[in-house]
């Protein structure tokens, strides 16, 4: 059995891909077709990230006793990041400014504002400007594009 989100082609609903004359219900139905894809794959995404950040920081705890021998350790002033349960951590997608993973996505992007902004109001009530690279951002979008290209198979109509 195939797991990929069938989409439906839709070639009238777009004034560049139609060819002749398109019927106000043919265009309709095109229209309501693509909505339906749409919300399929944004489900299908929003699922992927629920799955992510139910995991978030699972290094924390997975290895609390390293996290926490390293934690006193950097409030004693050494350097955290350089310090063993750091490079744990760094197995988490979502530490874009200090470990990008080759197939980086916008889920990972999504994670990471989530987690700075809402660390940023719990622990001290700001948050800082959050940064990514462009080139971070521009890879985690064509990954995302080709997640949903391979997540989908496109049909003629229902019954394919």
């Amino acid at each position: 059995m195939e797991d990929k989100i069938r989409i439906i082609k839709s070639p009238n609903a777009d004034t560049r891909s139609a060819k002749g004359n398109v019927s106000k219900e043919e265009l309709l139905d095109q229209t309501l077709s693509h909505i339906l894809d749409v919300q399929n794959v944004g489900c299908m995404l929003a699922d992927k990230l629920k799955e992510q950040v139910a995991m978030h920081d699972h290094t924390k705890i997975d290895y609390i006793d390293d996290f926490y021998n390293d934690f006193v350790s950097g409030k004693q002033g050494e350097d955290f990041k350089s310090l063993p349960w750091w490079q744990k951590h760094m197995t988490e997608r979502h530490h874009l400014n200090d470990s990008v993973p080759e197939d980086v996505n916008l889920i990972d992007v999504l994670e990471m504002v989530i987690d700075c902004t809402v660390a940023g109001l719990a622990r001290s009530g700001n948050v800082y400007d959050i940064t990514i690279p462009d080139d971070v951002l521009i890879k985690a979008i064509n990954n995302t594009k080709d997640l949903i290209i391979n997540s989908v198979k496109v049909v003629d109509n229902i019954i394919d």
